[in-house]
C-alpha cells in the first residue's frame, strides 16, 4: 500500500485530495464540530492544509498531532495558522514549532481526523505500526468523533485487527 501512496501520481493526489475535503465539509459531525483535529500530511498522504484552513475560516478549534518522544506519546497541540505554526518535526512530518507546544485539553476536541496505510468499511485502519494514533484515540472521550481520511484504493475489504485497535466511526475516501 505504501508503494501504491509514493508511486500515485502528484496531480491526482492533490484531484482526489479535494474530493475528499469536500465530502467531509458536507458532514454533519464536521459542520457541528467546534475543535478538530487534523494529522499534518506527508507527501504521499491526503493532504489536510486546505481542511485546516477551511475549519479555521468558520471559527473552529483546530490542533495537529505533537509526538512527545519522551512519553512515548502523541498530543493534541491547538494551532492558529498551519502555515506559519508548523516546522519539520519527528519522522520528517511537520509539527507544531516549539513555542506553542502546549497540550490541548482531549475533552474539547469533537472530531479527530486520522490517517492510514488501509482502512476497511468496518472502521478498521492500518497504521504504520508505531501505536501513537490507537494509543492517542484509546485515551479521548466517547463524545470525540474518530474519522479516517484516506484515497479510494486504501480502502480494502479487511484489514489485520489486533485487540489494541481502535475503531473509526467512519471513513471517508474520494470515492
Amino acid at each position: 500500500m505504501l508503494e501504491r501512496l509514493k508511486t500515485q501520481p502528484p496531480d491526482a493526489r492533490n484531484r482526489k485530495s479535494k474530493a475528499i475535503a469536500m465530502q467531509l465539509a458536507i458532514d454533519s459531525c464536521f459542520g457541528r464540530a467546534k475543535a478538530v483535529m487534523f494529522y499534518v500530511a506527508t507527501s504521499v498522504e491526503v493532504e489536510t492544509l486546505s481542511l485546516m484552513l477551511v475549519a479555521l475560516q468558520n471559527g473552529k478549534q483546530v490542533a495537529v498531532p505533537f509526538v512527545n518522544r519522551r512519553k512515548h506519546e502523541m498530543e493534541a497541540v491547538q494551532i492558529y495558522d498551519p502555515v506559519r505554526d508548523l516546522r519539520p518535526g519527528s519522522f520528517g512530518i511537520r509539527e507544531p514549532k516549539p513555542d506553542l507546544i502546549k497540550s490541548f485539553d482531549t475533552k474539547r476536541l469533537d472530531l479527530v481526523v486520522t490517517p492510514g496505510l488501509a482502512f476497511d468499511s468496518q472502521g478498521h485502519r492500518l497504521g504504520r505500526g508505531e501505536g501513537y494514533y490507537d494509543r492517542f484515540l484509546s485515551r479521548l472521550p466517547n463524545h470525540v468523533k474518530r474519522y479516517g481520511i484516506g484515497f479510494d484504493f486504501q480502502l480494502v475489504d479487511a484489514v489485520p485487527v489486533e485487540n489494541r485497535d481502535i475503531t473509526l466511526d467512519l471513513v471517508i475516501t474520494n470515492r
